[in-house]
């Protein structure tokens, strides 16, 4: 992977965190619903997967870092 897709990754990750946040808030406290599974499964499953995402894509990052020292 080439480290400029990771960094695309890694920030497509983060606006699909801010999307949950922005969702849950819409549907909480602007349209004034009560919190159901839809909710539950979009912030709680949803900021798993990202984080796990993050965490894989964080590693590849600062393994072709080190790659790239070790190369010089």
């Amino acid at each position: 992977m080439k480290r400029g897709t990771i960094r695309y990754a890694i920030a497509g990750c983060i606006v699909a965190l801010a999307a949950a946040v922005i969702y849950a808030i819409v549907r909480l406290y602007i349209l004034s619903q009560r919190v159901d599974s839809s909710i539950l499964l979009v912030n709680v499953i949803g900021f798993a997967a990202i984080a796990i995402v993050l965490i894989y894509l964080t590693k590849k990052d600062k393994d072709l870092e080190e790659e790239k020292l070790f190369r010089d």
